[in-house]
C-alpha cells in the first residue's frame, strides 16, 4: 500500500466515522435529553482514532502477508 493511498484511506474512514458519530450523538441527545446537541469533541476524537487505527491495522496485515 502506497503512502498516499494510506492517507486517503485515513481521511475516508475518518470522515465516515465523523458523520456516524455526529448522527449517533445527535439522536442520543435528542432521545435521552430532549435537546438537539452534538458532542463535537467526542465525535472528533472518535473520528481521528478510528481514522488512524482501521487503515493502520489493514496496512500491517498487508505488510505481514507480503513477508510470508
Amino acid at each position: 500500500m502506497k503512502f498516499w493511498h494510506f492517507v486517503l484511506r485515513c481521511l475516508l474512514v475518518g470522515a465516515l466515522a465523523f458523520v456516524a458519530g455526529m448522527a449517533v450523538s445527535f439522536f442520543f441527545n435528542l432521545i435521552v435529553y430532549g435537546s438537539a446537541i452534538v458532542a463535537w469533541g467526542t465525535t472528533l476524537r472518535l473520528a481521528v482514532v478510528l481514522g488512524l487505527v482501521i487503515p493502520l491495522s489493514e496496512w500491517i496485515k498487508i505488510c505481514n502477508k507480503e513477508k510470508e
